[in-house]
């Protein structure tokens, strides 16, 4: 499988702090990726890196197996596609501003209409082709914003929060258009997302982000305190950690590593809690447990396992997981 981008020990900086930290991430080409974390983690400093739009003050970038220390090149700069949180139209229809961006572009005039109609049409506009840009809706200029970035058929599609502030009709439409971009042969498509279900649905792989840094933890279980030793403290709960790093403020727990019980277990496992299960839900085949254990935890467990623990909500359970689960940040 070939790869869209190498990033190796990658350093972004902002007024003096480091705000991307990365030793090493490969990213497939032919993929749909998803970068997940919440506001602040980084999720639009490594979609800027990887759009060329800013440089990492350590560390190097590939693109396509390039190494790409200098200006890109124009084959290169068209081969990324890109669509920022807030897009903005000019002023004209929105048929004018997908040519003028294959102008910019450099593409012959006598292929951007075709181009134009086409991209258009992936995005489900083409009926709004001659509509001024600035009477579209939230929805419409999100779509119109992909038709722009996709017009000149670029390998690699990134978008910045492409489903933030919009209503759940615009959300379905923008995840069918992705889904359909990502199934075309060649595509690359990374999107960066708050919402881990929906990343998780939309995406063949997943970029856990946490404070600049990459974690292999699903995001599920993550807690802020103070580590003491090798007990880290949430204010509520008391976790036991395998004590890697002297100074941590957030911990991950992998929730496939939270082991359910419906009574205490005779374990080594170091961490063992009692809570009350709030929520259970199927995604991709597997169950999902939410536990109220002064903090909330989520679990991951098979079908064959909820149906052996005859659970109901409500009801009081123990979860238990080793010292090793717990990442630190």
């Amino acid at each position: 499988m070939s790869t869209a981008y190498l990033l190796n020990k990658i350093k972004v900086f902002h007024q003096g702090q480091c705000n991307l930290n990365i030793p090493h991430l490969e990213i497939a080409h032919n993929e749909c990726v998803a970068i997940l974390g919440d506001n602040g983690a980084g999720k639009s400093t490594l979609l800027n890196l990887l759009a060329y739009l800013n440089k990492p003050e350590e560390g190097e970038l590939s693109l396509m197996g390039q190494q790409t220390k200098s200006r890109l090149s124009t084959l290169q700069r068209r081969s990324i596609g890109y669509v920022n949180q807030q897009p903005f139209l000019l002023s004209g229809s929105l048929y004018d501003n997908i040519a003028l961006a294959l102008k910019l572009q450099g593409m012959p005039s006598a292929q951007r209409p075709k181009l134009t109609n086409r991209a258009l049409q992936q995005v489900n506009l083409n009926h709004l082709a001659s509509k001024p840009a600035y009477t579209l809706s939230g929805g419409e200029l999100k779509r119109a914003a992909i038709a722009r970035a996709i017009a000149h058929d670029p390998q690699i599609l990134l978008l910045d929060e492409p489903f933030s502030h919009l209503d759940q009709s615009h959300i379905q439409q923008l995840e069918l258009i992705i889904e359909d971009l990502a199934s075309q042969s060649g595509k690359t498509v990374i999107f960066s997302t708050h919402d881990r279900l929906q990343g998780v649905a939309l995406a063949d792989t997943t970029i856990n982000l946490i404070k600049g840094q990459i974690t292999k933890s699903p995001l599920l279980n993550v807690f802020q305190g103070q580590l003491d030793g090798r007990i880290f403290n949430t204010s509520k709960l008391y976790i036991h950690t395998s004590g890697q790093k002297i100074k941590a403020n957030h911990i991950a727990i992998d929730p496939h590593e939270i082991i359910i019980s419906t009574s205490v277990l005779d374990s080594s496992m170091r961490n063992h809690f009692s809570g009350r299960l709030t929520a259970v839900s199927e995604e991709a085949g597997t169950i999902h447990l939410t536990i109220d254990c002064k903090e909330r935890f989520y679990a991951i467990i098979s079908t064959e396992s909820l149906q052996a623990l005859n659970l109901s909500i409500g009801d009081n359970l123990f979860l238990s997981f080793k010292s090793t689960a717990v990442s630190l940040f």
